[in-house]
């Protein structure tokens, strides 16, 4: 004979206060007691499940980041993990991270919380991170396509979880034909993959370091990359120390594109530090590449070492001008003829920097990122004469400079494009660096801009331009736009 007892658990909210009675189950047969641990277990578990439907936050997912919330709970790996600035005095972390649905948004964390989270911050590890302020993401250069990014703030929270599920880093790779064509988002960072076909120009000093070369893609579409500093020297150090090994494919991550302009072809550089160079490293993307890359059969030309290159000039085509389109249909004269020119005339000269000249002018200004037009708007947005939109303006150099030529000198403007070629960086990029050193006055000119001395070069000049207005520069008066360098600076 049987008799059953069971003794019910409970769940009762009051005030949103939830508890539960929990009750055994006793089953008695023929005089003998039997706990039914199984249904105890099972109970046991249901009461947690249906208590964590009150009390668990599912995280959020990136892609719903609107601005409308800045109390977000988030899921992540970080895939990239870079720093800016002087470590331990103006450093700042800025890194990508991805949700369980593969999108990804642009992280900082700042100088001022830096020290709180540095040693917890590792690339490819996962994370629950609470808490930040959401801002636009509306800069100059994008790393990520997201509207807003996020930063820390003084509550922001980061634990390290082991979420395992989390997709690591997923390449997005740019064609080089739509590159070629101009079919891009101007600003947004892009991930090349690309097989090197001729070296072009290289360039090693204590100022600037630099080396210009060209890429195919399976396509055989060409396009000219630029790397700079710390870039520049391990691509060099990889032609220098590499055995007979095939093709030399790299991968550049967070790539700047350079838009066509006048003669100049669309080109690709690193960025300033987001960029991670990798050539001919053992991963599946850089295997399949070469793979294809036979199976295709493009036609690659051999790389030598750097001091098999020959010339250190760069050829016709790729990011400066030949010096037969720079020299053709104009004069040359010496700095002596020109001191005492009074007529309109365009001319050539070849000469030193020797000195940067400080007047009422700074060594950048405010600018549309369109037409360069100068702005009186210091931050914020504007629309410009010439009918674009600004979200905010961006710095342009314009750097006077004295020109030595035996005992003759002379000033002369160099703008933003070619200072940006010589000293390797944008205006905004050195303004940036400029601030987290401490000087956050404009007008304090960086230590970058002494990377223009002891250049050689042939200045086109154009005596009918008036040096004192910002208006005129590259984008409008193609007269006095142009330099070219004729050997590497001292």
């Amino acid at each position: 004979m049987c008799r059953l007892s069971l003794c019910w658990y409970s769940i009762f909210c009051k005030q949103n206060f939830v508890g539960f009675i929990f009750g055994g189950f006793h089953l008695f047969v023929d005089g003998y007691i039997a706990f039914a641990w199984f249904w105890i277990y099972h109970i046991f578990h249901l009461e947690l499940a249906v208590l964590s439907n009150f009390m668990a936050r599912i995280p959020d997912k990136i892609k719903s980041i609107d601005g409308s919330r800045e109390t977000l709970k988030l899921a992540v790996r970080i895939t990239d993990l870079w720093f800016v600035g002087t470590p331990n005095k103006f450093e700042q972390a800025e890194m990508v991270i991805v949700d369980s649905e593969g999108d990804q948004i642009h992280v900082v964390c700042k100088a001022d919380h830096l020290k709180s989270w540095k040693a917890d911050l590792k690339e490819n590890s996962t994370y629950v991170m609470h808490n930040f302020k959401v801002v636009k993401n509306d800069g100059q250069f994008r790393v990520c396509e997201h509207e807003y990014k996020l930063a820390f703030i003084g509550v922001t929270i980061v634990r390290e979880v082991d979420l395992h599920e989390l997709p690591f880093k997923e390449f997005r790779f740019v064609e080089f034909g739509n590159v070629v064509a101009g079919n891009f988002v101007v600003g947004l960072l892009v991930d090349i993959i690309g097989v090197v076909d001729q070296v072009l120009f290289q360039h090693v000093s204590s100022k600037n370091t630099r080396v210009v070369f060209r890429m195919k893609d399976l396509s055989g579409e060409v396009l000219s990359c630029t790397l700079w500093e710390n870039y520049c020297m391990q691509f060099l150090a990889y032609l220098n120390e590499r055995g007979n090994d095939g093709p030399i494919v790299i991968i550049l991550t967070h790539a700047r594109i350079k838009d066509a302009q006048g003669s100049y072809l669309a080109s690709v550089s690193n960025s300033f530090k987001a960029s991670k160079l990798l050539i001919n490293e053992p991963i599946l993307e850089i295997q399949e590449f070469r793979e294809r890359l036979l199976d295709l059969g493009v036609k690659v030309s051999p790389v030598l070492p750097p001091g098999d290159q020959g010339s250190s000039q760069l050829s016709r085509g790729s990011q400066l001008s030949s010096k037969d389109a720079f020299l053709s249909k104009v004069e040359a004269k010496t700095i002596y003829e020109i001191n005492g020119i009074s007529e309109d005339v365009v001319c050539v000269t070849v000469g030193t920097i020797s000195k940067i000249v400080m007047n009422n002018h700074s060594w950048c200004y405010p600018a549309c990122v369109q037409c360069h037009r100068k702005t009186d708007i210091q931050t914020g947005p504007f629309t410009c004469g010439c009918g674009k939109n600004n979200d905010q303006p961006v710095l342009r150099y314009r750097v006077e400079v004295m020109v030595s030529q035996n005992n003759d000198s002379s000033k002369f403007l160099l703008w933003d494009r070619e200072c940006a070629e010589l000293i390797g960086q944008t205006a905004d990029e050195v303004n940036r660096v400029k601030i987290e050193d401490g000087d956050v006055d404009l007008n304090a000119s960086p230590q970058a801009v002494d990377r223009l001395l002891g250049y050689v070069l042939a200045f086109k000049a154009c005596s009918k331009i008036d040096a004192s207005n910002v208006d005129c520069n590259n984008a409008t008066h193609p007269e006095c736009r142009t330099i070219i360098q004729l050997q590497d600076s001292l």
